[in-house]
Parts: C-alpha cells; sequence; structure tokens
C-alpha cells in the first residue's frame, strides 16, 4: 500500500513538474486588448437635390460601383440644357466676329486699291497744276488731294474694324470655352444625381428615406468594406518574439467555436497613448512607469476570411495567441 502511494505521489510530482515545464518554455504571448476592425466608409452626395429613388436596405451586401441611391433629376436637366443654349449663342457670336473680319478684309482691299488710285491721282494733278499754263484749276488739284486723303482715312477705318472684329472673335470663342466647361460642369452635377458605392461591402447607419432633401456633403450612410482585420494591443514586454508575418490564432468571442488563423502584417509607427487627445508627459512632476501597449494589426487568412466575413463584424472583442517560435519573414 504504501509502495502504491509512493509511486501516485511520484506521478503527481512528475506532472507537476512536466506541467510548470510546460508553461516556462512556452513563450506564447496573449491579449484580450483585441478587436476587429475594418474601414467604415461615409457615402454622400455631391449635389443638392431630393431623392427620388433608393435601391438598398439595411445591412445589404453591396459591390463598388453599384447604385445605391437617385436624386430627382429634372433641375439638372434644366441646367444641361441652359449651357447647351449658351453655347450655341457664343457660337453664334463667333460666326457674326468671322463675318465682320471678313467684311473687314474685303473693304481692306478697296481700300488699298482706292488709296493707290486717289495716290497716282495726286501726283498727275501735282504735275498738272504746275504747269505753265495749268493744266488743271487749284479746284480740281484740292478734289484730287481730298480724294487721296479719304482714301487713306478710309483705309485706316477698314483696318480699325478688323481689329475690333478680331477681338469680337477672341471673345466669343472666349465665351465657347465658358459655355462648354458650364456643360461639362452640369453633366457632371447631372451624374451625381446617382450616388454610387465607393467599395465593396455592407451597408449601414441608412438615415435617408425616398422623398427627403439632402444636402451636398450631408452623409446619408456607410459602408462597411468586406476587408476587416484585428487590432491587438500588446504590451511592449511582449513585442520581443512578435515579427512581420508571425502566425497568430485568435477567438472571437461572437464566434467562440472557431479558431481563426491569420498573421502579424505591421505594427502601429506609435504606441496607443500617443494618439491620445492628451499625451502623457513624463518630463514634469513624479514619474509612474506604465507599461505601454502598440497596436498590432492581424490579417486573417484568406480562408476563414472568404468562409466567416458576414459574421466578422468591426468591434467585436477577440483574444490573440502569437507564439515567439512562429513563422516569420527574415
Amino acid at each position: 500500500m504504501k509502495h502504491a502511494l509512493a509511486i501516485i505521489g511520484g506521478l503527481l510530482v512528475l506532472g507537476t513538474l512536466a506541467v510548470l515545464l510546460f508553461f516556462w518554455l512556452d513563450r506564447t504571448e496573449t491579449t484580450t486588448d483585441a478587436y476587429v476592425t475594418g474601414r467604415i466608409h461615409p457615402v454622400a452626395p455631391r449635389v443638392t437635390g431630393t431623392v427620388q429613388v433608393l435601391r438598398v436596405n439595411d445591412n445589404q451586401h453591396v459591390k463598388a460601383g453599384d447604385v445605391l441611391l437617385e436624386l430627382d433629376t429634372r433641375d439638372f436637366d434644366v441646367a444641361v440644357e441652359q449651357a447647351r443654349a449658351e453655347i450655341d449663342r457664343a457660337k453664334g457670336q463667333v460666326a457674326s466676329a468671322e463675318a465682320q473680319i471678313a467684311e473687314a478684309s474685303a473693304a481692306i482691299v478697296a481700300a488699298n486699291a482706292s488709296t493707290r488710285k486717289t495716290a497716282l491721282d495726286l501726283r498727275r494733278a501735282d504735275e498738272l497744276v504746275h504747269e505753265t499754263p495749268r493744266g488743271i484749276s487749284q479746284q480740281e488739284f484740292d478734289a484730287a488731294r481730298a480724294a487721296s486723303d479719304s482714301a487713306v482715312a478710309n483705309r485706316a477705318s477698314a483696318e480699325a474694324r478688323k481689329v475690333a472684329a478680331v477681338a469680337a472673335l477672341e471673345s466669343a470663342q472666349a465665351q465657347v470655352a465658358t459655355a462648354e466647361a458650364a456643360l461639362h460642369d452640369a453633366l457632371l452635377a447631372y451624374g451625381y444625381t446617382k450616388v454610387v458605392a465607393p467599395v465593396s461591402g455592407y451597408v449601414g447607419r441608412r438615415n435617408v428615406e425616398v422623398g427627403a432633401r439632402v444636402n451636398a456633403g450631408q452623409t446619408l450612410l456607410a459602408i462597411v468594406s468586406d476587408e476587416v482585420w484585428v487590432v491587438a494591443n500588446f504590451k511592449e514586454t511582449q513585442l520581443h518574439g512578435i515579427r512581420r508575418g508571425t502566425e497568430a490564432h485568435m477567438t472571437i468571442d461572437a464566434i467562440p467555436d472557431v479558431r481563426f488563423l491569420g498573421h502579424v502584417d505591421s505594427f502601429a509607427p506609435a504606441s496607443g497613448s500617443q494618439f491620445a487627445l492628451l499625451p502623457p508627459d513624463n518630463a514634469t512632476g513624479n514619474f509612474t512607469k506604465v507599461v505601454q501597449r502598440v497596436p498590432v494589426k492581424i490579417l486573417f487568412s484568406s480562408d476563414d476570411l472568404g468562409h466567416y466575413r458576414p459574421r466578422l463584424v468591426p468591434g467585436l472583442s477577440t483574444i490573440v495567441k502569437i507564439r515567439e517560435d512562429g513563422k516569420a519573414e527574415p
């Protein structure tokens, strides 16, 4: 009997030592300060209008580019038509200015011919008026000189009209460009009446209904992206054996019967306290050392993410375990 008790006692001692040795050698780092997180994209219209069609419900999955809602387009139709009418008016001004340029150019050609003719007539009249006896009277000479001066003035007037017509053409062309830009802006605004999903994900926090008058920039709903991950806040003393690529095993409180596999993706560039609204200042007063926590981003395996994504919603509490000898990139 004593011999049997001794054997049992020895086995208990060996078992206790084995358990103690296991926990002493086990280099698994664990934290319960971890949560599932993801990107939440607010969705807002880029123009003001009235909601005419609502195509999504709460918690519905949508793909990037899907139309979420449509605004009444009638006001935007009017803006497009006005912009097109302004383009037609400006193009009419361009055509008018081009006709004026052509008319002024023809007038310049005629004025040049008249100037040359009257200049020759004046030269001949000058020779005749100085002959002895005179070939023409002084009155005829004065008429020739007046005709020459009038021809020069007419040419200057035609050139001035052409300069004005060219300026009018440039102004009309600028108005055409402005009107085309206004049309482009009106067409963009028309296109913005359809509000589309920026990413693939699930609709959440929907606070809009058909008939509502909404303003540009007003958040109407949110899209929770399909991509989710875990942020685990490890103590600074736990980071020694954790590297990028190290395997992580995770248990989520909402799905306790599943053990998720992931890997360390990256480390935060600063501890969590440094991102606080009022970071601690240890340079003043009495110093008390507080162990800091560093957020570690952990990605789910593609298989787990694909199978359990509808249940992996941001905010879920998670338990993360990482072995220091887990697989890691060099």
